[in-house]
């Protein structure tokens, strides 16, 4: 499964929820250089497992930001935008733009400050820029 470790996945979360790596490092009660290994391995793991994706389904990546857990791809063949997203406790998640986005995807991307509300169209926007 496209997935993290847990303890690797807890940091990234903490990060993207904009804590600085001083503050998780102790609120963890682990060193700053902890910290920093673990964000640096979770932001290549992430980049790996998007680029994955693409490559086996044919998808053409058009942005991936590992800090925020997303990717934007196209399907050439649907000519649909497909957008993934690393979810906590469930991996990645991808919706097609012209599918429902969750409640639990919705309040996700509030709580990592992509968006100001519960939105599908604002945080398409956002990711789309």
């Amino acid at each position: 499964m496209f997935k993290l470790p847990d303890r690797m996945e807890e940091i990234w979360l903490l990060k993207a929820k904009g804590l600085r790596e001083i503050d998780i490092a102790e609120n963890l009660d682990i060193s700053k250089q902890a910290v920093n290994k673990a964000l640096k391995d979770a932001r290549t793991k992430l980049f790996e497992m998007f680029l994955s994706l693409a490559e086996v389904f044919g998808f053409e990546v058009v942005r991936i930001n590992a800090e925020k857990g997303f990717m934007v791809a196209t399907s050439r063949e649907l000519k649909k935008r497909i957008y993934f997203f690393y979810i906590p406790k469930m991996g990645i998640r991808a919706f097609f733009e012209d599918s429902k986005f969750p409640e639990y995807l919705l309040k996700h991307s509030l709580e990592l400050g992509l968006t100001k509300n519960l939105k599908k169209e604002e945080l398409i926007e956002i990711l789309e820029t």
